[in-house]
């Protein structure tokens, strides 16, 4: 069994949720109502997921580009270049994920109080 996929596919799922309910909240005017706080909490709760998905990411791709030489894990980034930029790529834009849900977060607070 291959557990450096599990991170993988949880960055990929994390990241299609947040963008999918992201795009709910934002085409959702919210009106000041007990909802629109849980909608909150549940923004707050996606952004945690998110960061998690991007820090166990970021911890499998340290260990594919540096290895383990206790339990014999050989780097592969030495052998396979592409695939190494091509994970530095999608972890650069999984953080700015991250800042972006953060500032639709900020966005919906400053909605909710205004309201």
């Amino acid at each position: 069994m291959d557990f450096t996929a599990y991170p993988r596919s949880f960055f990929v799922v994390a990241n299609i949720v947040a963008c999918a309910y992201n795009l709910l909240v934002l085409l959702v005017t919210m009106a000041p109502s007990p909802a629109a706080r849980l909608v909150l909490m549940a923004n707050a709760m996606l952004g945690m997921l998110l960061t998690g998905a991007a820090a166990s990411a970021t911890a499998t791709s340290a260990l594919r580009k540096n290895g383990n030489s206790r339990i014999g894990w050989q780097p592969i980034c030495r052998i396979m270049s592409t695939f190494c930029d091509h994970v530095t790529g999608a972890l650069a834009c999984g953080f700015v994920a991250v800042g972006l849900h953060f500032l639709v977060l900020l966005y919906s607070i400053s909605t909710m109080n205004n309201s």
